[in-house]
């Protein structure tokens, strides 16, 4: 088992963003949802505004898989984008979930800057690697129980976002941080991905603040 060092990759983007994530965990609908109070609507909201960031990550990370800094992702294993889809045609009850549910700016917005990245700071990408996959991996593992709880669902039908196969969480948990804290990277390089992770953490609390918290609300003016 992976034990990230004091000067690991790894333990430093979880010094430098425990604000942030504090942050994110208050945001939007999220305290709702770790109520098991969201509802169903909200709740796909929700999701649909993920949807672009796992699309342009995994198609950034699929294009650089070469990449000496992001070789040892084990993507086939991390990847949410097909998950994310059927749980969102499961609770949405469709495959028009694209149109049907809207796509605030800030998560336009955060994918065009994965675009932007994956185009010239392929190496900087481990650090939204650091916030999507392993908050899947650990959160994401409670949150599983609250939306099935919340909808009353069966089995893996609308929770295939949290489930990754016959892996074990904890397992793939260590494993990606064993590959963050695997490159061999400057100083430079370490700390403009630190930065990076702030960002991202910011970029999830502006589309959080966006979304609506209950079914019954509109979305913000400036979503």
């Amino acid at each position: 088992m992976h034990a990230p060092g004091p000067h690991s990759l790894s333990q430093r983007l979880r010094q430098v963003t425990a604000e942030h994530h504090a942050r994110v965990e208050r945001s939007g609908p999220m305290p709702a949802l770790l109520r098991g109070e969201l509802g169903r609507t909200a709740y796909c909201t929700l999701l649909r505004n993920l949807h672009p960031i796992y699309r342009e990550l995994e198609a950034a990370l699929e294009r650089h898989a070469a990449h000496p800094d992001l070789a040892a992702l084990e993507l086939d294993r991390l990847a949410r984008r097909a998950a994310l889809e059927a749980d969102l045609q499961t609770l949405h009850g469709g495959r028009d979930w694209a149109d049907a549910l809207p796509l605030v700016a800030p998560a336009a917005a955060y994918a065009a800057h994965l675009r932007a990245l994956s185009a010239s700071w392929p190496e900087r990408l481990l650090a939204h690697v650091y916030v999507r996959y392993l908050g899947d991996l650990q959160g994401g593992q409670i949150l599983q129980r609250i939306v099935a709880r919340r909808f009353a669902l069966d089995g893996e039908a609308g929770t295939r976002f949290y489930r990754f196969g016959p892996d074990a969480p904890a397992d793939l948990s260590a494993r990606l941080r064993a590959a963050l804290d695997r490159p061999h990277l400057d100083e430079a390089t370490r700390a403009a991905i630190a930065d990076e992770a702030s960002v991202a953490f910011l970029r999830h609390v502006d589309i959080f603040e966006a979304l609506p918290v209950s079914d019954a609300e509109p979305l913000r003016a400036d979503g």
